[in-house]
């Protein structure tokens, strides 16, 4: 399913992304469990995702983003969402900094986006990685950006098209940064990574 969302300057300025990210699972074992609740039926998911289960939880969640099996509700996607985020899933993470972001579904908070954002970075999620540097351009914090851009470019879950994006987000602001500066950003980055 790919939806867009349009008119956010803060992560999509230059860009159009999906209005929710694709759960993937962190462990081969919850391969098989994630792919249940992708084609399971809505009130079988409902009961699952109030029993607790994290992929139940963002699958649900995407039915009410969506509006196609369910009534079109944001404040009940992001509940969902942040319920599987709240249990680990990187993709309801990446879902519920977009939404803080955005004040979809919730009320706008950048605080709360940055640490969904960087949850999900954490684990590996170069999307994540993409919006935080997003955010930090447009503080004109070039270094922090050139770090995240960095990071995004290097991180586990690796979406080729940002990737791509990132490398030219990084030319472009190399022109405003010394070696020097290079240097502090990608090594901060290193760190960054390290500390994960």
């Amino acid at each position: 399913m790919k939806k867009f969302l349009t008119g956010s300057t803060l992560l999509f300025g230059l860009l159009s992304f999906q209005a929710h990210a694709d759960y993937v699972p962190q462990q081969q074992s919850t391969s098989a469990l994630a792919a249940q609740y992708a084609h399971m039926n809505v009130a079988d998911l409902q009961k699952a995702a109030k029993a607790g289960q994290p992929a139940a939880q963002f699958y649900l969640a995407t039915h009410y983003q969506s509006g196609k099996t369910l009534p079109r509700d944001l404040k009940q996607a992001f509940t969902w969402y942040k319920a599987a985020a709240d249990q680990g899933i990187s993709s309801a993470q990446l879902n519920v900094g977009r939404m803080y972001a955005d004040g979809l579904g919730t009320s706008k908070n950048e605080t709360l986006a940055r640490q969904y954002f960087e949850k999900a970075a954490s684990h590996g999620d170069n999307r994540a990685s993409f919006n935080l540097a997003v955010m930090e351009e447009q503080k004109k914090n070039y270094m922090g950006a050139y770090q995240w851009y960095e990071l995004s470019t290097r991180d586990g879950m690796l979406d080729n098209k940002v990737i791509n994006m990132s490398e030219s987000k990084k030319t472009a602001l190399a022109a405003n940064l010394t070696p020097e500066q290079i240097r502090t950003a990608r090594d901060r980055a290193d760190k960054w990574i390290q500390a994960q």
